[in-house]
């Protein structure tokens, strides 16, 4: 094995994977919504009545809306109009490198609304994973999106090549 660094691949050794990041990397707005757009399950995190309160969310984006369903409950009825964060990660564990994506935004409920934007959102292909109906939608218009990456390095037995 090698620990020199391929210039073509940037990979260490012939295993495939890369050195460890010195710092996380931002990623750029277009990577960012590549990530929001590759994936259908994240969190959405709110406060109510003061408490920091993050629910599982399967979702769709279009443009700069993402937009989930839900049953009736604490985030249906306290939510909407509110300011929220969306976050989406992924992790290869063979490769030991790893993402994270953040929207943030205001909250609204659109299970009613007739103008064409919420119609729109409410036909994006949004199937929830968690039990029973969840008729009611919920869009996230996202004011800022951010996203960083990493990579971990190697783990060697007995040592660290990273």
């Amino acid at each position: 094995m090698t620990d020199q660094i391929d210039s073509e691949s940037g990979m260490l050794g012939h295993g495939g994977a890369a050195p460890a990041s010195p710092v996380a990397v931002a990623l750029g707005m277009a990577e960012c919504w590549r990530h929001l757009r590759s994936e259908d399950l994240g969190r959405i995190g709110v406060t109510l009545d003061g408490q920091p309160l993050v629910f599982p969310v399967n979702y769709a984006v279009k443009k700069e809306w993402i937009v989930f369903r839900t049953a009736a409950g604490t985030m249906l009825h306290r939510a909407p109009g509110s300011p929220a964060c969306f976050e989406i990660d992924g992790y290869d564990r063979g490769l030991r490198e790893g993402w994270s994506v953040m929207a943030v935004g205001k909250l609204d409920e659109i299970t009613e609304a007739d103008d064409s934007q919420s119609q729109a959102l409410r036909g994006l292909p949004v199937q929830p994973l968690a039990p029973g109906p969840r008729p009611h939608w919920i869009s996230l218009r996202v004011d800022r999106v951010s996203g960083r990456q990493f990579t971990a390095g190697w783990i060697v037995p007995g040592n660290w090549l990273g």
